[in-house]
């Protein structure tokens, strides 16, 4: 049996469908991740963890440290009591323990203490993912319909990205499931396309119909604006830790996927269909 933690968000619908196709036995866990007692009896007969819970969508430090790592300790603390066999953990490219950035340094204290643990783990350090209901791509298309008649590129768009479609990391993580010489390895996938912020935000623009002229935000003033316009939103469309990505470029080898895993994921041009429904420009208030 698997246990999949976040299996109700963005990556989780993906991985849970993947599962599913596989024939592999899952189940959700729906409980406060910071409560001991149900993650005892979730883990029940559980052989691994998929580890996909996080707060990244709120943009809040505080909730860093009590759900994203004071959750995972509980996490692992239970799976040792339990005797689970194996964790598989989606991180960042970028991970670091002891990054200035909030959210690579947490998890960077996450999978540190994830090879503490004496549990049997792979950690999948993922470049940025993009997909139907993300809060990336959608998130900067919806932000270019509201700032007509301008898009917004910071450090003028020069900061190189490989993204991931979303449903080619799902099935990076259940083939990983069968994946023996992954077991207490730390690996890294992203995009075998390199491009900059600037082709990026055109090309998801023109995916929607939409020109927009370029305007350069200095990365001195990018905290500061994104502070003064969505720091009161209770869900922030923008946070400081999308701000954070044009400051640590999220590059890996161009042939990660293919590999590690034999197949080359989508290019993003391909496939953003879901960008053409109605209410992109409401997605930007929407949690």
């Amino acid at each position: 049996m698997i246990l999949v933690t976040g299996a109700g968000g963005f990556v989780g619908r993906s991985v849970t469908r993947h599962l599913t196709l596989a024939q592999q036995e899952w189940l959700a866990y729906n409980g406060r991740i910071q409560n001991p007692l149900p993650l005892r009896i979730a883990l029940k007969e559980v052989h691994t963890v998929i580890h996909l819970a996080g707060s990244e969508a709120r943009g809040r430090n505080r909730l860093l440290r009590q759900t994203d790592i004071g959750g995972t300790h509980y996490l692992l603390e239970e799976c040792r009591r339990t005797n689970v066999q194996r964790l598989i953990f989606l991180s960042r490219i970028g991970a670091d323990p002891n990054s200035v950035h909030p959210l690579l340094r947490a998890k960077g204290e996450i999978e540190r203490a994830i090879v503490a643990s004496g549990i049997p783990y792979t950690i999948i350090r993922s470049a940025t993912l993009f997909g139907r209901n993300d809060r990336f791509s959608e998130i900067i298309l919806s932000m270019g319909l509201w700032s007509w008649p301008f898009v917004w590129l910071p450090g003028g768009g020069r900061l190189p990205m490989q993204p991931l479609w979303v449903e080619d990391l799902a099935r990076c993580v259940v083939a990983a499931l069968d994946r023996s010489d992954l077991i207490n390895r730390t690996i890294t996938v992203a995009g075998d396309e390199r491009i900059t912020y600037r082709t990026l935000v055109l090309t998801l623009l023109h995916a929607h119909g939409v020109r927009r002229l370029p305007l350069n935000v200095p990365l001195v003033l990018l905290r500061p604006l994104t502070t003064l316009i969505f720091s009161w939103w209770y869900w922030p469309p923008v946070t400081r830790y999308f701000v954070d990505r044009f400051f640590v470029p999220e590059v890996a080898d161009l042939d990660s996927v293919v590999r590690q895993f034999g197949f080359h994921p989508a290019r993003i041009a391909t496939h953003t269909t879901y960008l053409h429904r109605p209410g992109m420009r409401a997605r930007l208030f929407r949690r």
